[in-house]
């Protein structure tokens, strides 16, 4: 089971409920029989009847599923979880001896579907008795649910959407643009419904942009603009996505942005070309000190810096950027030291000065770079102020003495470069915002960032580099 269809099954629904059967358990190895099963469920004064299976999962797939009484039970079907971990399920149904649920029973409608419902079955239920939920409680109850799936795999129906987005309260709203329409973004990956479908996107690309990395395969970020009365619902904070509620079939008109969608048929090659280079940097990268990145929240350590040389190789070798071999040099140089001299996870201003600092300190110099002393100005210069805000880094590479009106102009385009490819790895926070990368380049790659998420780019750098030299 690759990446996304594990992720599909961990948060997503079930899209079938069939009665189990002997075949079904015939297919799946190392099982119980349907008899010891029955055999099971009768010692807890239950029935098999109540066992529902969707044979299209491999994972949390078969439920013991009393709906009437809310009732809810994962079954392990398995022949080495069978005696202990079953018996123990299947338990905590029986405990209620023919009652309802507690949850269920005083309508305790968000704490039944948070506590009482397993996740791959919470459609199901709620599709099945939600007319019995007060029409102002509905929308809110169908919300909670809603939010804890990534993938509805399309068993959301129509007539239910309509009753209860039509009892949705009063919300704000977006704050529109110059012609009225509100600006919209939705986030795909390869499993993701289409935008057309979609019920939820957001005000913000960043948001949208972190849904589609979700599994490191994004492939595309939609944008379309819409009237206010076609919003269901607004929640208008970043931690709470800003996302926006519409009806699917709402955005009929929508565009993609241009973006490298990260495809396997795709990110192998756009790495391929810089891989010497990533190997031989790489190795020197581990030998500077930086953090494992092993602590939680850590996140300018080792891997950070890994990943903005690979992302400064990816644009050397295919933007069509007509970099000199000096400036390729500063954008390596750049990748491998800038964050020498950070101490902390806050945002630190100070941190460029301080990596200038530990370089002239520890007399740093990287293997493979023949930098001129310019190039090297240069470079510090953009290590220096690539923390600050960009009026602060392009001033101060106007006002460097000894360059020419050339030399300035190609110091500023290289700190545009060299921020975009640092930026760029902030998708691993939920806070880039892709329409402030400055290069053009840089703007087709959050998705590719995206992906580097997911690679071993530590692993990397012990691949024979004597494979990849003809």
């Amino acid at each position: 089971m690759n990446n996304n269809n594990l992720y599909r099954e961990t948060r997503g629904v079930m899209t079938q409920f069939l009665p189990l059967t002997e075949e079904h358990l015939s297919q799946i190895p190392n099982s119980i029989s349907f008899h010891e099963l029955a055999d099971e469920l009768s010692h807890q004064g239950l029935s098999i009847l109540n066992v529902v299976h969707d044979p299209s999962r491999q994972l949390f797939n078969t439920y013991y599923a009393d709906y009437d009484r809310g009732l809810y039970s994962s079954i392990m079907l398995s022949r080495e979880s069978f005696s202990q971990v079953l018996s123990a399920l299947l338990q905590s149904v029986a405990a209620f001896h023919g009652q309802l649920a507690p949850e269920l029973a005083n309508q305790k409608w968000k704490t039944y579907y948070a506590f009482r419902v397993p996740l791959p079955i919470a459609i199901y239920d709620f599709q099945r008795r939600y007319r019995d939920i007060p029409p102002n409680e509905v929308f809110s109850v169908w919300y909670s649910i809603y939010k804890r799936i990534d993938y509805s795999n399309n068993m959301w129906l129509p007539e239910v959407l309509d009753y209860v987005f039509s009892q949705a309260p009063p919300s704000n709203l977006p704050p529109p643009d110059a012609d009225g329409l509100i600006t919209i973004y939705r986030g795909t990956g390869e499993l993701s419904s289409p935008p057309e479908q979609a019920i939820s996107w957001s005000t913000h690309p960043g948001n949208a942009l972190w849904f589609a990395n979700h599994t490191g395969r994004g492939a595309h970020i939609a944008v379309a603009r819409i009237h206010p009365e076609q919003i269901v619902a607004y929640y208008n904070q970043f931690s709470l996505e800003n996302e926006v509620i519409v009806k699917p079939g709402t955005v009929k008109e929508y565009q993609y942005e241009d973006m490298i969608p990260a495809e396997y048929s795709t990110v192998p090659k756009l790495l391929s070309s810089g891989l010497i280079g990533y190997i031989q940097f790489g190795r020197q990268a581990v030998k500077l000190g930086y953090p494992k990145e092993s602590l939680p929240f850590q996140a300018h350590g080792l891997k950070h810096i890994l990943r903005v040389l690979m992302l400064s190789l990816i644009y050397i070798h295919n933007s069509g950027d007509l970099l000199s071999r000096q400036d390729r040099q500063i954008l390596i140089y750049f990748s491998l030291l800038h964050d020498i001299g950070r101490t902390n996870e806050e945002r630190d201003d100070t941190h460029g000065e301080k990596s200038i600092s530990v370089i002239h300190k520890r007399d740093l110099h990287i293997d493979g770079l023949k930098m001129s002393k310019k190039d090297i100005k240069i470079a510090e210069l953009i290590i220096l102020h690539h923390c600050h805000d960009d009026g602060v880094g392009e001033e101060a590479n106007q006002n460097a003495s000894g360059f020419s009106q050339k030399d300035r102009a190609r110091a500023t385009h290289l700190y545009h470069i060299c921020k975009d490819m640092d930026g760029l790895d902030r998708v691993r926070f939920n806070g880039l915002d892709y329409r402030m990368l400055r290069t053009p380049y840089a703007k087709r790659l959050p998705l590719v960032a995206g992906c580097l998420l997911e690679e071993q780019v530590v692993k990397v750098l012990d691949w024979d580099i004597s494979n990849f030299v003809n």
